[in-house]
């Protein structure tokens, strides 16, 4: 546990800035701005491998309100982000990934229609994927999608409806990768939909009941089609199936809220039915970085995820299949929250509360699906005077042994989190002093729902105990 820390904090760097502007004017505002992310760490696959990381986005978004009599607001919002990392064994330079895209948003409210009002928009989405290396996991890509919605409330005596629809082209294509022969050229074009209807009901004072229904569908993304290769980042040799059809779920959630002043409390309970509902499934088989595998090798999984245990060949380059799956499935489950004022006198002190449940079922196997997030508590003490602040939070995971096979199961574990903050004025400018300490009993954790647990058995924990110290000015 402690070489862990030290790893961690040897191998780890960060860089960040980001500037931005805005005008404003009588009806609306336009604004830019500019942010850069670079980072250099290890992984918890390969000790000897560090990543270069870089990540530059420019955004701009702007809004004009009052254009008439049918529309009240135009909105628009673009972004172009590029993304590059590098991976090194030493300093030696291996794979190169690129991920580039842009995006463009424009949405309008319309004026009422009686008691009906609501927005209408579209939205473009392309990207570029590319990785250069022997350990590329996935070929040469792009995707382009395009999309229209709206989102419609009609106010009643008795509460609210509200209705969606949304409409999109999708288009993926592999350009496969010339130096890597396993990736070859396809296209796959999609057109998904999705509705939605809900209902808000004031059934008394302070109490409101809530129901949705919808019914939605979602193309693959390009790894889900075109992955056949070594991914670092998972420790697993993932692969794809460019046969897929779309992912079609039909949802219902149904609620209950009450709130009187500070106090509050809700319980939601949702089901979500899938037809072709895509898992990342461990498959038994072991691959090298070439896609070799099966008795070539001359090795066996474990089935848990550790390598080490392989009968021959050693372990050099040998990582366990995890394949991309169109099964059944259902998830259910139960959300809970709620705030009590403890204390109101000059000073005020909350105790918020959090639960929530799901599970996952395979339908087409009846087994349980992969990395799905066990039962979890939250209690968290929120104490403010005037400029001040503190707080104080308990998490309680449960463990998880309801896992996929070959899945390991995860111990329950306990996280205490602190934070104290100042919050001042200085001219027109707000500064936030603040300072944060997690896991605050350094507690050794492992999340049920990273893949990491399973390929890095034993090397991919929680972060341990942290002190973070921060300054935010805001002008």
């Amino acid at each position: 546990r402690a070489s862990c820390r030290r790893w961690t904090a040897r191998r780890l760097l960060r860089q960040t800035a980001g500037q931005g502007g805005s005008v404003f004017f009588s009806q609306g505002y336009l604004g830019l701005s500019v942010s850069d992310f670079r980072s250099n760490y290890g992984t918890v696959a390969e000790d000897a491998v560090t990543i270069d990381m870089q990540s530059r986005r420019y955004a701009i978004e702007g809004e004009v309100r009052g254009l008439g009599s049918f529309l009240q607001n135009i909105k628009v919002q673009a972004s172009r982000t590029e993304y590059q990392h590098t991976e090194f064994e030493g300093s030696e330079a291996g794979t190169v990934f690129k991920n580039n895209g842009s995006d463009l948003r424009l949405q309008a409210r319309h004026a009422k229609f009686g008691a009906l009002e609501g927005v209408v928009g579209a939205q473009l989405d392309e990207s570029q994927f590319s990785a250069d290396g022997a350990e590329a996991f996935a070929p040469y890509s792009s995707t382009r999608q395009s999309a229209l919605f709206a989102h419609e409330e009609l106010s009643t005596t008795w509460g609210k409806l509200s209705f969606g629809a949304r409409v999109e082209s999708v288009k993926l294509e592999s350009q496969g990768n010339a130096q890597i022969a396993r990736f070859i050229p396809a296209s796959r074009s999609f057109s998904p939909t999705s509705y939605a209807l809900g209902a808000l009901w004031n059934v008394a004072p302070q109490w409101q009941l809530t129901g949705n229904l919808s019914y939605s569908e979602r193309a693959p993304k390009d790894y889900e089609l075109f992955a056949d290769g070594p991914h670092v980042a998972t420790n697993a040799y993932e692969v794809g199936n460019a046969n897929f059809s779309k992912e079609q779920s039909t949802n219902l959630d149904i609620g209950v809220k009450w709130a009187r002043g500070a106090n509050n409390l809700g319980v939601n309970a949702f089901v979500n039915q899938f037809n072709n509902y895509i898992a990342l499934d461990a498959t038994g088989v072991l691959r090298d970085s070439d896609g070799n595998g099966g008795g070539g090798l001359g090795v066996t999984d474990s089935g848990n995820g550790d390598n080490t245990s392989l009968e021959s060949g050693g372990t050099a380059g040998i990582l366990s299949e995890f394949a991309y799956r169109q099964v059944g499935a259902r998830f259910s489950g139960l959300e809970a929250s709620g705030n009590i004022r403890l204390l109101d006198a000059g000073q005020t002190l909350d105790l918020a509360l959090s639960a929530d449940l799901v599970r996952a079922t395979n339908t087409t196997t009846g087994q349980n699906l992969p990395r799905i997030a066990p039962a979890r508590l939250r209690a968290a003490l929120a104490w403010s005077q005037g400029a001040w602040g503190a707080g104080f939070a308990i998490n309680h995971v449960a463990a998880q042994n309801d896992v996929a096979p070959g899945q390991p199961t995860t111990a329950v574990y306990t996280l205490l989190n602190a934070s104290l903050r100042y919050q001042q004025k200085l001219g027109a400018s707000t500064l936030l002093w603040f300072a944060k300490i997690d896991n605050l009993s350094d507690v050794l954790a492992y999340s049920a729902t990273s893949i990491l647990t399973q390929t890095a058995p034993g090397k991919a924990p929680l972060p341990g105990r942290s002190l973070k110290l921060g300054l935010q000015a805001s002008f």
